[in-house]
């Protein structure tokens, strides 16, 4: 069953190939294919690398990096040293405590009292 499928398979595919053939040539064969195979590479790759696309790309890479670091230094400028603000904060809840230990809120206690 499969060599019928398989012959019927090669009658469809032989008139393909044909075409195929007459379409695009045949190939060189010489010692010369593969160094002109790649100077066409080459000049593919020239005529890409100098195309728009490539220059606008460059440009928006170089644009984001700049703002990118423009960012970061305002960023750290703005952020507080965090071992300065936690002193701080500590501080202030002690000079806080030690003013309403002196004020009691606005409330006088009477004499001879304390807390």
């Amino acid at each position: 069953m499969e060599e019928m499928d398989r012959d019927g398979l090669q009658d469809k595919l032989n008139p393909l190939w044909a075409e195929y053939r007459e379409a695009c040539g045949e190939p060189e064969v010489s010692a010369n294919f593969m160094p002109q195979l790649w100077q066409r590479i080459e000049a593919q790759r020239s005529a890409l690398s100098s195309s728009w696309f490539r220059v606008w790309a460059k440009v928006w890479l170089v644009t984001a990096v700049m703002l990118t670091i423009v960012m970061a230094t305002v960023v750290m400028r703005r952020v507080p040293d965090t071992l300065a603000s936690q002193t701080g904060y500590i501080d202030a809840l002690a000079a806080a405590d030690s003013a309403s230990d002196s004020v009691n809120y606005g409330v006088a206690l009477p004499s001879g009292e304390s807390e």
